[in-house]
């Protein structure tokens, strides 16, 4: 792609140009095909962990605002908020004329509901992004205030997640009739029309969408879900779908294929190897630094990434205030030291673990699991690969019945998600620990990302609660019909409602 149409491709993103003729300004249907490989497992965004949901939900919901890849907070559902000295109330304007796309109007009484429903019958994932959360009343039918229990300095990020995980605002009217898990109705770009399950989710655009500048640029948007990525490429070839996600070897064979385009993206996205420290051995730190000085993280990003990632801590290396790698005492590759602190722990000839490795997610997962079990063979640490499809790993996962796992992190508006434990997924979080977290949430916006920088470090020390191993990069791949793309280092699906096709 010229730089000339990467330059037109951000200003479509960001609105600055006039948009594109579209079926409701009496032009004919305009419909992008997209094919994603796993399929949602919920559509309610207060219920799951998994990235590839998320997908979905981001199309349809939004949140009161949004945290731009600066990390500033700009306004969404919300116009303006106030804090008060002790940063433990914020009051939101709501935005006005707003209306759902089934024509009912977003009011307070909406941002209260959609806030309990979390608070009742939210996963623990997506209610710890706002544990810090005590009441959110309303004020008037357009203004809403938010109670803390103590000042946290990363809810403005969190309520600004382009995934929407617990931040979503659903219409309480709507929620009282249909099921969340199984429909959507928002007042985001699009709409759900139809989900026939792991083949197709139909989404037409929200004639009713209150940013008129950055209304979908499509009538109708279908997603359908392919697992195999030959088959995508076909489909893409064959102009059967117009755009795909492709992994890396994908991408490699698409590469000289003049009718296709495809745009690189450096992700912030984090593949870990999580630890359950609440089973012995793991919650011998000893046995945890062995786990983290036995990967060669080097040689993971090119066998498993195929050269397509860069090693990382928890923290991305994007993150120029994230601790490197070469600063941290256990990230770094020693068999030798590796050994040596597992007969420390009481395992001089090594152990046995299972890995709880998500199947059928992504070919560099498959190929992560395997050079892991054969990069821990080396230290004496003999994996069995426990191959669960996605609902069994996800079960494994939220009951916390692993002792190792294969995982995926996605961006994070608020970086204090790639460091923070989640709740009953592992052992207890060390008191140091908690602490110290609790002392960044607390303090000043100012003293933040320092004070996480802090929280890295001790993560390293103790390898809790994971192990992180590389950062990925990502591609889109489009076919002619596609006029232009512009995905960011998030992984948003939200770009989709500024893709034109001609």
């Amino acid at each position: 792609m010229s730089l000339q149409l990467l330059r037109i491709a951000g200003m479509l993103a960001l609105g600055m140009l006039a948009a594109a003729p579209s079926f409701a300004q009496g032009g004919a249907p305009r419909t992008l095909v997209v094919a994603e490989d796993v399929v949602p497992q919920t559509f309610d965004p207060t219920q799951s962990s998994q990235i590839k949901t998320w997908y979905a939900w981001q199309l349809v919901y939004e949140g009161l605002v949004r945290a731009d890849a600066s990390g500033k907070i700009v306004p969404v559902l919300a116009t303006q908020w106030t804090v008060d000295p002790a940063q433990t109330t914020y009051e939101f304007k709501l935005r006005e004329g707003v209306k759902f796309a089934d024509g009912s109007p977003l009011v307070a009484d909406d941002v209260v509901f959609s806030f309990q429903r979390l608070a009742e019958k939210g996963l623990p994932y997506a209610k710890d992004r706002f544990k810090s959360v005590e009441a959110v009343t309303k004020l008037d039918d357009h203004g809403v205030r938010f109670k803390l229990k103590q000042p946290d300095a990363g809810f403005l990020l969190n309520l600004g997640s382009p995934f929407v995980v617990g931040s979503a605002i659903l219409s309480q009217k709507w929620a009282q009739s249909h099921d969340p898990k199984r429909e959507m109705m928002g007042t985001g770009p699009f709409n759900m029309i139809s989900y026939s399950p792991n083949t197709q989710l139909i989404l037409k655009r929200n004639d009713l969408y209150w940013n008129k500048e950055a209304a979908a640029k499509v009538s109708d948007l279908v997603i359908r879900y392919m697992p195999e990525q030959s088959a995508q490429i076909a489909a893409l070839k064959s102009g059967q779908i117009d755009l795909m996600f492709p992994s890396a070897e994908s991408r490699l064979q698409l590469k000289g294929d003049a009718a296709v385009g495809t745009v690189q993206v450096s992700s912030t996205n984090t593949v870990r190897l999580n630890i359950n420290t609440g089973r012995p051995p793991f919650d011998n730190v000893d046995v945890r630094r062995a786990l983290s000085l036995a990967i060669n993280r080097a040689a993971m990003a090119q066998g498993a990434f195929l050269g397509e990632a860069v090693p990382s801590a928890q923290v991305p290396p994007s993150y120029a205030w994230a601790p490197k790698l070469d600063s941290l005492k256990y990230q770094k590759y020693d068999v030798a030291q590796a050994k040596a602190l597992l007969a420390k722990a009481g395992h001089p000839n090594g152990l046995d673990v299972t890995l709880n490795h998500l199947a059928g997610y992504a070919t560099y997962l498959d190929r992560f699991a395997e050079l892991l079990k054969t990069q821990l063979a080396q230290a004496g640490i003999r994996v069995n690969i426990q191959a669960n499809q996605n609902a069994v790993w996800l079960d494994k996962q939220n009951r916390a019945d692993y002792e190792i796992m294969d995982n995926e992190y996605a961006y994070q508006a608020d970086p204090l998600f790639y460091l923070m434990p989640r709740p009953g997924r592992q052992g207890p979080t060390p008191p140091e620990m908690a602490a110290l977290i609790a002392k960044a949430q607390n303090g000043s916006a100012d003293d933040y990302l320092p004070q996480l920088a802090k929280v890295a470090v001790m993560q390293d020390d103790l390898v809790y609660p994971d192990i992180t191993v590389a950062a990925r990069n990502a591609w889109v791949s489009y076919g002619s019909k596609v006029v232009s793309v512009a995905p960011d280092a998030t992984l948003s699906r939200t770009f989709l409602s500024s893709v034109a096709v001609k």
